[in-house]
């Protein structure tokens, strides 16, 4: 991992934490070349979406995959 990679990390992270819209989310956050790709697991759809949005915002950032990053099943 670059140090561009790694202070991509830090900021996607950081701002996703900093979010109250999803923040204590669970999302793993891992990049290489400017691409982020986060995983774990979210409430709701839209915070998958937010969740992608806030790393796209980051500047650096050259694409975002949430294809790991899934909403957790409604238990009913």
């Amino acid at each position: 991992m670059s140090i561009q990679d790694e202070a991509l990390t830090g900021m996607v992270s950081n701002a996703i934490a900093q979010d109250k819209r999803i923040c204590g989310q669970a999302i793993a956050v891992r990049v290489a070349d400017g691409e982020v790709s986060l995983k774990g697991i979210v409430d709701e759809d839209e915070q998958r979406e937010l969740a992608l949005l806030v790393a796209r915002g980051i500047s650096g950032v050259r694409h975002v995959n949430i294809e790991e990053l899934r909403v957790k099943e409604a238990t009913q």
